[in-house]
C-alpha cells in the first residue's frame, strides 16, 4: 500500500506539472500580440489555460491528500 500511494503522489505530481506548463503556453498565446487573433481565439485560449489551471490545482490537492494519508499510515506503523 505504501508503494502505491507513493506512487500516485508522483504520478499526480507529474499530471500537474504537466497541465501547469501547457496552461503557460496557452497564455503566452493570449498576452502575444499577432494580427491573425481575434476575439474569439482569445477566449479560447483563456478558457483553455482557465481548465487546465483547474485540473492541475485539483491533481495537486490529491497529492497532498494522498501524502497525508502516507503519512498517517506511516504513524500507524510506528506505534
Amino acid at each position: 500500500m505504501k508503494k502505491s500511494l507513493q506512487e500516485k503522489i508522483i504520478d499526480y505530481k507529474r499530471f500537474a506539472f504537466t497541465l501547469l506548463a501547457l496552461s503557460v503556453f496557452l497564455y503566452l498565446g493570449v498576452v502575444i500580440p499577432a494580427e491573425s487573433k481575434t476575439v474569439f481565439k482569445t477566449y479560447i485560449l483563456m478558457g483553455g489555460t482557465s481548465i487546465l489551471l483547474g485540473l492541475s490545482t485539483l491533481f495537486f490537492f490529491k497529492a497532498i491528500k494522498y501524502k497525508k494519508q502516507l503519512s498517517e499510515s506511516d504513524k500507524d506503523s510506528l506505534s
